[in-house]
């Protein structure tokens, strides 16, 4: 919504009934206090007393709670419950707040002033005139100042401290409070070293999400219009990957020229608009384009009389009539990718200079332009006096300087005035604007951080395909990789063209094995050869030194009849790392593979799942070219990483041998796939996911029992598939087939899901269908020779296969019967990732049987056969699942006639499941009572 008045969204703090506020501001008394706090309209500020005190706390603002705990309450109330613990607490709390805005911590005496963790809402205060306010031209309204002179440091003002224009008038610097009763400023971060510095990267890019997607969930709640900034750079492409939930309801724009001029700021807008068009390619977004230079935008006169007032200072005003007039609702937010900076080293950030001469020469760097108008001595007390002001001279808990000096001064002073000239067009909102989420960013090596490691991960674990286009560069991440030379002379780099082997394989799932030699790059499914389980693959020659090696695959052939027929794979030393559908991209796949070393194999491997035998046209769909095959010798620092421009790829690093199969040819595999005592995964390929089995064929066995997964640890799993207990698999008489949520694998891994993949797709049917067929191949075709054990969340899964197989028998361990109802960061990690963030009350109205088990059982026309062990110890079993089981009891008796309930008591274990030795002595109890 265009909004032509000056400040909107304003405020001011006065303690002075007679002081003249903007008209149609509204006033209310802070408390006792004898201040007075009045604001524009367009936002409510709310109060909450903290109980059993004489203090409140105010919040004026957009106000984004990012925790990862929910707290259910909003930001006031939940600063008012710390506030009221101490002062450690509301600070705590306040480092999980988002959003811009004020909070005020105040009693009957007087108050202190904290701005948001980046200052992206400017905060002005003048103690001769006894006002705090939004907006630096409006305390001059109100009680007019001295200008600033040059001679006083008017040039480089908004690139120091605090200065501001008007002399005597001040901005309050992020990272600090402003005691009203004094007029003093006080640092309150760092409180401690970073929290998060010993976090693995995982964790701490699974934090990260976490935070981001709460502080989404709250803005969307609020029903506003987001619209977002999208460039060429690394920045705003985090932000569109960290908002893939969302992103159908976010409209993108972005600002360019309409002809490259050749000067510098044309061809960067130039670059910018090749960028963004081919990640327009990549997902559907909503976009437009804004074009300098545009003339006429109806009320461009009034909007820059109003940009006088609310910025003293002019960033990019020529945009601000294009955003009025594009976005004309009430109620719009526009998301910016800003803050990254302080994460990145931005401003040269290295291990010799976080001291006080090097950040004297960094400050006299930013102020440049007073250079030569204020005297040299002046300038070097400003540094001194703000160096103790801001209290850079104290313990800095191993924070170095020059990073909260970018933190403090560029984003609390300059971007923060951005957001003040963009105000007459709509709110802005900076998701990475929370304390915490900043800290993580620091929490990595200079080096990573000047790197942008973090934020490359991020891309990486929300929208992969969204880091190969170049940032800030038209090559791809493939030409960039492929194109890129160190100096030979000091870096000993070469580069050299790496040759396939003349023939492949073709290796069918019996295991017999020819070789076809094609005669050029080819490689292709023989149409004799087109049958579940086919596998072809053709080596590249053997990596002769360390490096990054790189090429193409060209398939032609693309139609969606076609998918889930055969698929590509890329392996390492015959481990399968990456793979798409054969069937779903036209246009050619790039690879990287970095951190090869001396002597890695690399293959492409084709696998058939259906059966098209002597369909010539389908040999011709499998055919792809293996082209450009680059190694670039380079000293491997990281581990061995897979990258391809396929956005449906899948990564991982599975086992030596995996076979690959269709849900619906399982059948087709044969007792041979499976050596006795021989772990074997199965790959399990369905129209949504793959699902990843594991098998152990024991001898002397008709006996199956299918074993579930509990909770999956992704800081230790880190996106790989986990078989939960299968290290007991010598342990254990019967055939065993273990079952991993595909929910838990690959980048966008949660540690729980219940087999419930996304809204439209449910796991166990296909899974089932898979386990049966197994099973059978195993010697277990009686259901009576097949039992399913889980606890927990496998607890769930075993009873969700069980009715699949009504006639085997299921054993449980503190089973989750409704999934909704366990612990809320889990199930709202599964809600917002996967289940459309539908709330827990929406989806057990709307899919029952999916959500609750035990009314999934209650379908069954006959009474299943369930043991159920409990721990009455464990407070969540007792108090929920316990009594849900007893429920179900009562109203379902003929459904329970068959299901036992086994309680037990270990106070020590709790949730925890049965020992190793009490487990195997259930699994035995089945093979005896079958």
């Amino acid at each position: 919504m265009v909004v032509l008045h000056p400040y909107p969204r304003g405020f001011v703090i006065h303690s002075d009934a007679a002081v003249a506020v903007p008209g149609e501001w509204s006033s209310v008394p802070l408390g006792a206090s004898g201040w007075t706090f009045s604001h524009d309209r367009l936002r409510v500020p709310e109060i909450a007393p903290v109980n059993g005190t004489d203090k409140w706390v105010l919040v004026h603002g957009l106000c984004l709670y990012a925790g990862l705990e929910d707290v259910g309450v909003s930001p006031a109330e939940h600063l008012a419950r710390m506030a009221a613990y101490g002062e450690r607490e509301f600070l705590e709390a306040l480092d999980v707040l988002g959003g811009r805005h004020v909070i005020l911590l105040g009693d009957s005496r007087s108050f202190r002033v904290f701005n948001d963790a980046t200052g992206m809402r400017s905060v002005y205060f003048s103690a001769d005139a006894s006002l705090v306010a939004s907006h630096l031209q409006l305390i001059d309204d109100m009680h007019p100042h001295p200008v600033r002179t040059d001679e006083n440091g008017s040039q480089g003002a908004i690139a120091g401290w605090d200065r501001t224009r008007f002399m005597k008038v001040s901005s309050l610097l992020p990272n600090h409070f402003l005691r009203v009763s004094d007029w003093s400023v006080h640092r309150f971060y760092p409180r401690e070293s970073n929290r998060y510095e010993g976090w693995s990267t995982a964790r701490k890019v699974d934090a990260f999400q976490k935070m981001w997607n709460q502080e989404m969930q709250h803005l969307v709640a609020t029903g506003s219009k987001l619209v977002m900034s999208l460039t060429g750079g690394a920045d705003s492409r985090t932000g569109l990957a960290l908002s893939m939930d969302h992103v159908d309801d976010i409209e993108m724009f972005t600002y360019t020229t309409r002809k490259n001029t050749g000067d510098k700021w044309s061809k960067s807008m130039t670059r910018d608009k090749h960028l963004v068009e081919e990640l327009k390619t990549l997902l559907p977004l909503q976009h437009r384009y804004f074009y300098v230079g545009t003339k006429n935008l109806p009320r461009t006169a009034e909007i820059n009389a109003c940009l006088d007032k609310n910025s003293w200072q002019s960033h990019g005003r020529w945009l601000v009539p294009h955003y009025a007039n594009a976005y004309p609702q009430d109620d719009v937010v526009h998301l910016r990718g800003n803050a990254y900076e302080i994460g990145r080293a931005y401003w040269g950030t290295n291990e010799w200079n976080d001291n006080l001469d090097n950040l004297q020469q960094l400050y006299y760097k930013r102020t440049k332009r007073d250079k030569g108008l204020e005297p040299e001595e002046s300038r070097a007390a400003d540094f001194y006096r703000g160096v103790r002001t801001w209290e850079y001279d104290v313990p800095l808990h191993g924070f170095h300087r020059w990073d909260l000096f970018y933190w403090e001064t560029r984003s609390g002073r300059w971007l923060a005035e951005i957001l003040n000239e963009t105000d007459i067009a709509f709110e802005t909102c900076v998701p990475m604007n929370v304390r915490a989420m900043v800290e993580i960013s620091l929490a990595f090596s200079i080096q990573e951080r000047s790197d942008g490691y973090l934020f490359s991960e991020l891309i990486n674990a929300g929208c992969p395909i969204l880091n190969f286009p170049g940032k800030n560069d038209y090559r791809n991440l493939y030409e960039q990789t492929r194109d890129e030379r160190f100096v030979i002379e000091s870096l000993h780099s070469a580069e050299s063209r790496l040759p396939l082997e003349a023939e492949f394989a073709v290796t069918t799932m019996e295991g017999r094995r020819h070789f076809v030699h094609p005669g050029n790059e080819s490689v292709h499914i023989p149409r004799d050869s087109f049958v579940p389980g086919t596998r072809v693959e053709r080596f590249l020659q053997a990596v002769p030194h360390t490096g990054d090696l790189t090429f193409t695959i060209t398939s032609p052939y693309c139609h969606a009849k076609a998918e889930g027929h055969w698929l590509y794979q890329i392996c390492v030393d015959r481990r399968p790392v990456a793979r798409w559908d054969g069937a779903a991209r036209r246009r050619p796949v790039h690879v990287t593979v970095s951190g090869v070393t001396t002597g890695t194999k690399i293959s492409v491997q084709i696998l058939a799942l259906r059966a098209h035998p002597g369909g010539a046209s389908w040999e011709t769909a499998s055919r792809a070219q293996i082209k450009d095959i680059i190694l670039t010798e380079r000293i491997a620092r990281r581990p061995l990483q897979v990258a391809t421009d396929m956005p449906d790829s899948t990564f991982e690093y599975g086992e030596e041998a995996v076979h690959t199969v269709h849900v619906d040819h399982v059948g087709d595999l044969t007792i041979d796939s499976f050596a006795v005592d021989s772990p074997q995964r199965v790959d399990v390929v369905t129209a949504n996911c793959v699902i990843p089995l594991l098998v152990v064929r024991r001898g002397d066995t008709q006996e199956t029992v299918v074993m579930c997964n509990g909770a999956v640890d992704q800081d230790i799993s880190a996106g790989k598939p986990v078989f939960q207990r299968s290290s007991w698999w010598q342990d254990i008489d019967q055939n065993q087939i273990y079952v991993c949520d595909p929910a838990t694998v690959g980048d966008q891994a949660l540690s729980l899901a219940w087999g419930q993949y996304s809204l439209k797709y449910e796991v166990t049917p296909d899974a089932s269908q898979a386990v049966q067929s197994l099973a059978c191949l195993l010697g277990s075709t009686h259901p009576h020779q097949r039992a399913y054990f889980g606890s927990s969340a496998g607890g769930f899964m075993a009873l969700s296969l069980l009715f699949h197989d009504p006639e085997a028998r299921a054993l449980v361990n503190n089973a989750q019967f409704d999934w909704t109802r366990w612990f809320a960061p889990a199930v709202n990690s599964l809600r917002r990732a996967r289940l459309d963030n539908r709330l827990p009350a929406d989806l057990r109205k709307k899919y029952p049987k999916r959500t609750n088990v035990l009314k999934l059982l209650a379908s069954l026309s006959n009474s299943p056969r369930v043991d159920y062990w409990v721990n009455m110890e464990s407070d969540h079993d007792r108090s929920i699942d316990h009594p849900e089981f007893e429920a179900f009891r009562r109203e379902y008796p003929k459904t329970v006639e068959n299901m036992l309930c086994h309680k037990y008591r270990d106070p020590d274990a709790g949730h925890n499941p049965l020992s190793k030795s009490q487990t195997l002595a259930i699994l035995r109890m089945h093979n005896s009572q079958r």
